[in-house]
């Protein structure tokens, strides 16, 4: 006896169509649209009233160990005289007030160009650009050599001044030789002497560059770009703020609206009993008698 189903045979009562989850849409369509936008509205207006937050930004210059000079900045050699400087160690401690600068103070490194970028957050433009002023100025001190440092440099610097100027005697000398040559030999020999002491004066000149860039540290001069003054803030993104809770109460309100029209459907059916039940235990954990 051939017991399966025939093609034309009705649906299982249980089954859920497409056309039932439309229906129940289409009954609720007026929820489903104005709750979404009265939340994105209601997001909106909330969002103004929170704290804004505005950015500074500078860019510095400075070939020498820009990883090094990044570190600086987020270092308590610095944070701790700024975070005085701003009055903050007066209601914290020295470890917390370094913590919500951390929150405020961030530096990257160009990967291509190797510039600083300095980034600091305030409640206000002028906060802001305070703020990275203030970080300039430590970090200005803190990179500039000192002591021991600063002796060794000039002795270096010397050096390689005084080694400079040899040189470029020897240069000339070499110079005034080649014109004096009379066979191709003694021009070509003379050629590569020069070419050779043309290189170590080039290397002398970048030595020289790279102590008094050292011995001068960081300065206003590095600065490409100065902390500039915001006008719009960064946060809170009061747009993105109001699609996201429209989206989320719409999500919600779809999930109720199915849910009450699938216990709906059960409380008229067979499971009936077992809804009530679960209704009974639901309102017992809310401390609900029936």
């Amino acid at each position: 006896m051939n017991t399966d189903p025939s093609p034309n045979a009705p649906a299982d009562d249980d089954e859920i169509s497409l056309l039932d989850l439309a229906l129940t849409v289409a009954e609720n369509l007026r929820l489903l649209i104005i709750g979404p936008i009265a939340a994105g509205l209601v997001a909106l207006g909330v969002s103004s009233f929170l704290p804004k937050t505005f950015e500074s930004v500078a860019i510095l210059n400075f070939a020498d160990q820009p990883e090094k000079v990044a570190s600086l900045t987020t270092s308590a050699a610095v944070l701790d005289p700024v975070a005085e400087q701003l009055g903050l160690t007066k209601s914290a401690t020295k470890d917390a007030a370094r913590a919500v600068l951390l929150g405020r103070i961030s530096m990257a490194v160009g990967s291509k160009d190797g510039l600083l970028t300095l980034t600091t957050k305030g409640k206000s433009g002028e906060a802001a650009q305070a703020l990275a002023n203030a970080v300039l100025a430590q970090l200005f001190v803190a990179v500039a050599p000192k002591g021991q440092d600063v002796i060794d440099l000039e002795k270096s610097l010397a050096l390689a001044r005084s080694l400079y100027a040899n040189n470029q005697l020897v240069i000339e000398r070499s110079s005034a030789l080649m014109g004096a040559a009379k066979s191709e030999n003694a021009v070509n020999a003379g050629l590569q002497g020069y070419a050779a002491l043309i290189a170590v004066q080039q290397s002398l000149a970048i030595q020289i560059a790279n102590h008094e860039r050292s011995l001068r540290g960081l300065s206003d001069a590095n600065l490409n770009q100065p902390p500039i003054l915001p006008t719009q803030h960064v946060a809170p993104k009061r747009s993105l703020i109001s699609v996201l809770a429209a989206l989320a109460t719409g999500f919600a309100l779809l999930l109720f609206v199915f849910i009450r029209k699938a216990l709906a459907n059960a409380a008229v059916g067979e499971d009936g009993e077992r809804v009530s039940q679960i209704k009974g235990y639901l309102l017992g954990v809310v401390g609900i008698r029936r």
